[in-house]
C-alpha cells in the first residue's frame, strides 16, 4: 500500500519490494539545508578510499532471540524478567527481524549510496553458554550468510564483537566483574577471527565500554546490578584487559594470514556547565572529562600507559575516606600496562551531542559510593532537539584528544545519530546528518586522520530501556505491522545524495 505524507512538492523512494519495504511518496516544500558562514560550494570530496555507511547492533536488530540453540544473553534475562525496567515494557524477542531480513537491511545501505555496514555479533548466538566447548555451527552459518550477502553487494562489513549482550551463563559468574572475563573474550574472539576473518578486515572489540560498565552497574540496564562505584571499575579493567589480549591474539595467530584491522569503539563526550559563570563547574567539567573519557583512551593511546593520575588520585583518596583498605580502582602490573599500550590499528569513536554538567550538591563525598560521587557531576543527557546538533562540539573533542594523546593511529565515526520518535519527515535529523558530515569533511580538509564514518541507526530498532519509543534510524520500521516493513525517512535521503556527491555543499534542496 502506498503511503504518501502531502506538503508542497515530490521527494520520490520507489522501487523496493512491495512485501518488505513501503513504497511512499514524500512531498516535501522543498527542504534547503545550509550552512551558516559559508558562501560558496566546498571544494573538499571524502577520499576515493573513505568509508560511508550506517550501524546497528545484534540485540536490538536481530529477534529471533532464541531459535536455533541461540543462548539467552543479559538483555533477554531482564527484558523478559522485569519487563518494567523498560519505558514501554517491551523486548526485543522479535526487533526488527534482521534475522530473517538481513538481505534486506544490507540493500538499504546501497540504497544511501553507503558502501560499508557495522553490524555486531551476538556472543550467545554463537556460542550459546558463552564457552568455546559449545560453539553453535546455526549461529556461525547466519553471521556467514550476513557477512557473504554484504560482500555480494560490495559492501565492506564492519564487525563489533561484542556490543553490550553479554551471555547470561557468564554473567552468572560474575560477568565483567569476574578477572577471567578477560579469558573468556578472547576465546570468544578466537572463534570469530577463525570463522570469519578471511573477509571482515575492520573488526572493534568492544562497544563503548565506558557507557557500558557504567549503565551495567546502576541497576537500571541489564544485567540490573547496583554496584555503582565499584562494578564501573573492575568492568572497565577487566575491559581493557579483554580488549589488548583479544589484539594480542589477532597480531600473533590472524594478521599474516588475513591482514585485518582491530580497534575499539569509545563513546566520546564533549562537556558543557550547565552555569558557565560557576567556577566550580567549570573546573568540574574539566575534572569529568578525565573520568568520561581519558579512563579508556590514557591506558590505550598515553604514552606511559595505565589509568590517568587524576582518576587514580580522586579514587584512591575517597576511597581511604569511606573506610575502604584499597582504591575501588583496581590496579595494572606493569606487564598489563604495556600490553594494553597501542593494543589498536584504529581508534572508532561513537559522538552524539555534547553533554551538560551540573555541580553535585548536597552530597557527602566521603560516604557515598559512586561514579557520579567520583566525579562530582550530574550529566545531563538529554536536551532538546534544537540543541542535540553540536559538531562542534565533535570538532573540539577529536582536536582535544589528538593533541592529548598523540599515539592515536587514525579515526573511524562509528557511531552518530539523532534521536526523535519516529517521524518520516524528520528534518531535525536531517539537518543534524547534514552539518555533521560537513565537519567531518572539514576535519579531514584540516589534515584529521578520518577514514570512514557510520550513521546510527540504518533502521529505527531496540533503544534498551526506551524499547521502542524513540527511534534513531533512517529508515522507519513499521513495528505493529508483522512484516516490519522499512520506509525511507528524510533523512536517508539527505545522506544517500551526500553519500554519491562524496562531498557537502554549502547549500542544497532536496528534489527529484
Amino acid at each position: 500500500m502506498k503511503r504518501s505524507v502531502y506538503l508542497n512538492s515530490t521527494v520520490s523512494f520507489i522501487g523496493f519490494s512491495a512485501m518488505i519495504l513501503s513504497n511512499f511518496t514524500v512531498k516535501t516544500k522543498n527542504f534547503h539545508f545550509s550552512l551558516k558562514g559559508v558562501d560558496k560550494v566546498m571544494e573538499t570530496y571524502f577520499p576515493d578510499d573513505f568509508i560511508l555507511g550506517a550501524g546497528s547492533s545484534a540485540f536490538q536488530t536481530e529477534g529471533a532471540w532464541n531459535i536455533s540453540q541461540k543462548g539467552e544473553s543479559i538483555w533477554d534475562r531482564m527484558t523478559h524478567e522485569k519487563p518494567h525496567k523498560v519505558v514501554d515494557g517491551s523486548n526485543a524477542d522479535i526487533a526488527t527481524n534482521f534475522y530473517n531480513m538481513y538481505k534486506t537491511d544490507i540493500s538499504l545501505i546501497k540504497q544511501i549510496n553507503g558502501n560499508a555496514y557495522r553490524i555486531s555479533i551476538s556472543w550467545s548466538r554463537v556460542m550459546p553458554t558463552g564457552f568455546s566447548n559449545n560453539i553453535n555451527t546455526d549461529g556461525i552459518t547466519f553471521y556467514n550468510n550476513v557477512i557473504n550477502e554484504m560482500l555480494r553487494q560490495n559492501i565492506t562489513p564492519f564487525i563489533t564483537i561484542h556490543h553490550w549482550d553479554l551471555p547470561q551463563k557468564l554473567q552468572e559468574l560474575g560477568g565483567w566483574a569476574n578477572p577471567l572475563i578477560a579469558d573468556w573474550f578472547v576465546d570468544y574472539a578466537k572463534v570469530l577471527f577463525t570463522a570469519f576473518g578471511d573477509r571482515v578486515k575492520y573488526w572493534i572489540t568492544i562497544n563503548e565500554p565506558s557507557i557500558m560498565c557504567h549503565i551495567s552497574y546502576t541497576g537500571d540496564y541489564a544485567p540490573g546490578i547496583d554496584q555503582s562505584g565499584i562494578g564501573e571499575y573492575l568492568c572497565g579493567h577487566h575491559v581493557l584487559l579483554a580488549h589488548a589480549k583479544t589484539y594480542q591474539l589477532y597480531d600473533k595467530e590472524f594478521r599474516h594470514l588475513q591482514n585485518g584491522q582491530v580497534g575499539i569503539g569509545l563513546f566520546l563526550t564533549w562537556h558543557l556547565p550547565e552555569n558557565p559563570n560557576d567556577p566550580e563547574e567549570l573546573s568540574g567539567v574539566e575534572f569529568s572529562w578525565e573520568f568520561w573519557n581519558s579512563w579508556f583512551l590514557h591506558p590505550i593511546f598515553s604514552k606511559h600507559g595505565d589509568y590517568p593520575h587524576t582518576m587514580k588520585h580522586r579514587i584512591s583518596q575517597l576511597s581511604h575516606h569511606q573506610g575502604f583498605t584499597r582504591s575501588r580502582l583496581p590496579k595494572f602490573t606493569k606487564q598489563q600496562i604495556a600490553m594494553i599500550i597501542n593494543s589498536t590499528d584504529y581508534l572508532g569513536i561513537n559522538f552524539y551531542n555534547s553533554i551538560i554538567l551540573s555541580k553535585l550538591t548536597d552530597h557527602n563525598f566521603e560516604k557515598s559510593v559512586s561514579f557520579a560521587a567520583d566525579t562530582g557531576m550530574n550529566s545531563i543527557f538529554k536536551h532538546p532537539a534544537k540543541n542535540r546538533c553540536t559538531p562542534l562540539d565533535m570538532s573540539k573533542a577529536i582536536k582535544h584528544i589528538l593533541q592529548k594523546y598523540k599515539n592515536i593511529p587514525y579515526i573511524f565515526i562509528t557511531e552518530n545519530g539523532f534521536e526523535d520518535h519516529g517521524e518520516l519527515l524528520d528534518y531535525n535529523r536531517a539537518n543534524y546528518y547534514y552539518h555533521y558530515l560537513h565537519q567531518v569533511l572539514k576535519l579531514i580538509s584540516e589534515g584529521v586522520n578520518i577514514r570512514g564514518y557510520f550513521a546510527w541507526s540504518l533502521t529505527d530498532n531496540y533503544e534498551w530501556i526506551s524499547g521502542y519509543s524513540i527511534r534513531y534510524g533512517i529508515f522507519s520500521v513499521n513495528f505493529t505491522d508483522p512484516q516490519l516493513p522499512r520506509s525511507p525517512k528524510l533523512s536517508s535521503r539527505v545522506i544517500s545524495q551526500i553519500y554519491k556527491a562524496r562531498t557537502v555543499t554549502s547549500s542544497f534542496t532536496l528534489s527529484d
